[in-house]
């Protein structure tokens, strides 16, 4: 009984989106390439002095109209224009002095069937228009989270695997890197998640540094100096959300402690632990960092939310305990690798899924960002000064978290 009803409701299923897939087509065969959604992006110093993101949001109806989101660090702005074609090109009309004024008068040149482009602000730097579909992209952040997670349990378990994905991999995919035109800005950023689970890898194995002091404070700074360059980003910033984060951030940097506990676990896989790291710690670093990234790039906050966010911490507390640190590094380079090759190859749809943005939103993370740092801020110090700690929450008064 129960697999004829499996079995009837995954029929139901496939009948559905195939309804759906050709309703959305036969409602899309007058607009602009026969598709009504199309995302662009747009990210580094071009947008501000901070290097952060924005993202333009193109829906069009066969009305006439189109509704223009644009997706900024604080806020959305949303506008509607008219819309006509010739040659392919696509016109966008509307008033100059609204939200999203900018486009007013705006053509969206034809490239190909899946791509537009359009100038950005500085009348120099094209954005690209692509196809957007929202199954797809969400499906693919699934794909991102899964590529994350077992990533860094094959970098983990193997001890070959690290050497193969930090080291030989990215020597053999630098030249198509430098020659991609991505900037030198997201060059960086991939280089320095690299230099982090290089070092790591080689404190796993090469024993000799197990038994050293110094690469414990190497990797704790490594830690810090991460947390340093966002929360200087954000401070940065003129918007109090902002600003209050970056607070947020120095308190999440500051409770950074007892990395003296870093250790090699003897039993193979030979992880890196960090015994001193609480559950407590874990919990407002995300809070803060997904903040940061929601605040700042509405371009990839939703693969950070998915992906680069929840694949370490749930291989941390469910997986091994301890070893947050080193599935944080390990999926980190992971995810700016992919990110990287990905901008290399010419794909027909955009896989940027921006989520929601309203105040409400905003000051939620805010909130629950500084609330949660204030707090385990004050019992984390409150216990290094008197010595008294809550007896069912570690904010460090234990050398070993690790059952």
């Amino acid at each position: 009984m129960k697999t004829t009803k499996f079995k009837l409701a995954t029929a139901f299923l496939i009948v559905f989106f195939l309804s759906f897939i050709t309703q959305s087509s036969l409602l899309a065969q007058n607009l602009p390439q026969n598709h009504s959604r199309w995302i662009g992006e747009l990210e580094g110093l071009v947008v501000d002095d901070q290097a952060s993101a924005l993202v333009y949001e193109f829906n069009f109806s066969e009305d006439g109209n189109v509704k223009v989101s644009k997706h900024m660090t604080t806020e959305k702005l949303e506008q509607t224009f008219s819309w006509t074609t010739e040659n392919n090109n696509v016109t966008i009309s509307g008033d100059a002095n609204g939200d999203i004024g900018e486009l007013a008068g705006h053509t969206l040149s034809y490239v190909n069937d899946t791509e537009f482009s359009f100038k950005y602000l500085d009348g120099k730097t094209d954005i690209r228009l692509q196809q957007s579909k929202q199954l797809i992209s969400w499906l693919h952040i699934i794909f991102l989270f899964c590529l994350l997670f077992f990533g860094n349990e094959l970098a983990r378990r193997y001890k070959i695997a690290p050497y193969i994905m930090f080291i030989l991999i990215p020597i053999l995919l630098t030249p198509i890197w430098l020659n991609s035109g991505m900037g030198w800005f997201r060059i960086i950023k991939v280089y320095s998640a690299l230099t982090g689970a290089i070092f790591f890898t080689f404190y796993r194995f090469n024993f000799g540094l197990k038994n050293m002091t110094w690469p414990k404070y190497v990797i704790a700074f490594i830690l810090a100096f991460n947390i340093f360059e966002a929360v200087t980003q954000d401070w940065s910033q003129p918007h109090l959300a902002n600003n209050l984060n970056a607070f947020a951030g120095v308190l999440t940097l500051i409770t950074i402690y007892l990395w003296t506990t870093l250790k090699i676990d003897e039993k193979k896989p030979n992880d890196m632990l960090w015994p001193g790291m609480t559950v407590g710690w874990i919990i407002i670093y995300d809070l803060w960092n997904l903040t940061f990234v929601y605040l700042n790039f509405p371009n990839t906050v939703a693969y950070s939310l998915t992906a680069v966010i929840l694949a370490p911490t749930i291989a941390a507390l469910f997986v091994k305990k301890g070893t947050w640190l080193q599935a944080r590094a390990y999926s980190l380079s992971i995810y700016m690798m992919y990110i990287c090759s990905h901008y290399v190859f010419d794909l027909d749809i955009t896989l940027t899924e921006p989520l929601p943005r309203n105040q409400f939103i905003i000051w939620t993370l805010v909130t629950l960002s500084v609330g949660s740092n204030v707090i385990y801020a004050a019992l984390h110090f409150r216990y290094r000064f008197t010595g008294k700690a809550p007896k069912n929450l570690e904010v460090g008064q234990s050398q070993s978290v690790i059952d």
